[in-house]
């Protein structure tokens, strides 16, 4: 509640200042032209930073469809809760077709009754009968539901190695609540297990910065490709920083020399008068905005 008034605030002070919707919209994305790798396009896989080309589109329709009204997965994901706010695409459209898809089974877990877990508890991961794992780049996350006799941290042994995992009864040890041969390594030295409302939750750091396609070995692969990458700036290596820092350098001084270089082309002279005779005009979305063509792509 508190983030978002904190966050509605300062966008407000923004909308307020640029008065209209497309000038708010221009004072975002110029932003994050100037400030971030979002316009970047990878030209490879290897590429640090950046998005795959149509990625960023991708992005943008799923945050509109997120707030959308008329929007069918928000309309699916409301109809009993009016005040519910749902959380981003993705996680919407993971748990409507939850009824009509077969999530991959693993035989490392107990057999009892499925629980539920959300869509979030499994980003980039997978979702399996009693357990569920999530990653990023760097990091791995593990959820398991346990048994109710097997609640409490002193009934429990967690035994976490670089690559096996292995959560026991520790009175009766043959009890045996998920093992499994990881298909990574990890830093287990540093691992942190919680146990909360019935629920198990081990976090580790890879070994290595790479995404898994499956959490045990025996496991059926996710598609890595269809992972959503996206990182904050500041979690980015130092040279990658760099990169966007120059960048971002780059951008902000070509666009200060296409605002003060005379234009040496007429044509493109004319258009540029044109432009700025129609810029304020009844019906632009430019009106009452200051003029500025940088704004506006010219062939």
């Amino acid at each position: 509640m508190e983030d978002y008034l904190r966050t509605d605030a300062m966008l407000m002070e923004i909308l307020q200042e640029r008065k209209t919707i497309t000038g708010f919209l221009d004072a975002v994305f110029g932003f994050l032209r100037r400030n971030t790798d979002f316009y970047h396009t990878k030209k490879d896989a290897d590429e640090k930073i950046g998005f795959p080309k149509g990625m960023r589109d991708k992005i943008l329709y799923g945050a509109m469809q997120r707030y959308d009204p008329d929007c069918w997965l928000q309309t699916m994901a409301t109809n009993d809760r009016p005040n519910f706010v749902p959380p981003a695409i993705e996680e919407v459209t993971l748990e409507t077709e939850q009824p009509q898809f077969s999530m991959p089974t693993s035989s490392k877990d107990s057999a009892e009754s499925k629980p539920s877990f959300l869509a979030s508890d499994y980003k980039n991961g997978a979702v399996f009968g009693r357990h569920c794992w999530s990653q990023s780049l760097k990091e791995l996350e593990v959820q398991l539901h346990l048994p109710k006799d097997l609640q409490n941290s002193k009934q429990l042994c967690v035994d976490i190695k670089a690559q096996h995992i292995k959560i026991s009864s520790k009175k009766i040890p043959q009890q045996m609540v998920l093992e499994g041969k990881l298909s990574q390594r990890v830093k287990h030295n540093d691992a942190v297990w919680t146990i909360d409302n019935g629920r198990l939750l081990i976090s580790c750091d890879k070994s290595k910065e790479c995404w898994w396609d499956k959490l045990f070995e025996g496991d059926e692969e996710i598609d890595v490709t269809k992972l959503d990458c996206e990182r904050n700036v500041d979690e980015l290596p130092q040279c990658s920083q760099s990169a966007i820092e120059k960048l971002r350098v780059q951008q902000i001084a070509a666009d200060e020399e296409h605002r003060i270089r005379p234009e040496a082309d007429p044509e493109q002279a004319k258009t540029l008068e044109r432009l700025r005779q129609a810029w304020d005009v009844e019906g632009s979305p430019f009106k009452g905005q200051p003029f500025d063509p940088a704004v506006v792509r010219m062939s």
